[in-house]
């Protein structure tokens, strides 16, 4: 079997029984059906790739061109010295494929300096961006918002991050506990002797 299947008898309940019990099966038949296209796999790429991966998703495929440079060694896990001059994703890949043989991980292509279109995403129920240029993200969103295909991106400057989320008009987010959520600002980091 190269995906799971859809009916919820199929699902593994022995490789995602965690995850079954705080997601639950609905949830989960929705993951097993989706198409996920990530963008961009240096670090923090190809940490949401191994996490969506071992979610257990219907596909994965990767768009990121660009060649491995030696400094990509030291925040993309799945690359070795042997990887630099090849383009990132083709070099995750073989790597990222290991983690769950349930996930056709595949490749979308492309050639160095080419970025991302509205004709490549078609097909995927969600797409991730990472490191895209801002205008980039407007315009793919636009799209994913109108065709109703969920829409991450998220960035990494150093200790800051940021993500943001589209999932579409229809999407419905249910807080069993109605908390306001915590928020807090660093204000000093120091070392603890």
């Amino acid at each position: 079997m190269s995906a799971i299947e859809i009916d919820e008898a199929q699902i593994d309940e022995g490789l995602y029984s965690r995850q079954l019990y705080v997601l639950g099966h609905e949830a989960m038949k929705r993951m097993a059906a989706s198409n996920v296209l990530i963008v961009g796999v240096k670090g923090l790429g190809v940490e949401i790739a191994k996490n969506i991966v071992l979610a257990g998703v219907k596909s994965v495929t990767l768009f990121d061109p660009e060649p491995v440079q030696v400094q990509d060694l030291g925040t993309q896990f799945f690359l070795r010295e042997s990887d630099v001059g090849k383009p990132r994703a083709a070099a995750t890949l073989p790597r990222l494929a290991e983690l769950n043989a349930y996930v056709p991980v595949k490749d979308l292509g492309g050639s160095p300096g080419q970025e991302i279109t509205v004709d490549l995403i078609k097909g995927f129920q969600a797409v991730i961006l990472t490191d895209v240029p801002l205008s980039k993200q407007l315009e793919i969103n636009d799209w994913t918002h109108e065709n109703d295909v969920h829409f991450i991106s998220a960035e990494t400057r150093g200790l800051f991050g940021s993500a943001f989320n589209d999932f579409g008009p229809k999407f419905t987010c249910i807080d069993a506990t109605g908390e306001q959520p915590l928020t807090g600002m660093i204000v000093e980091v120091s070392k603890v002797r």
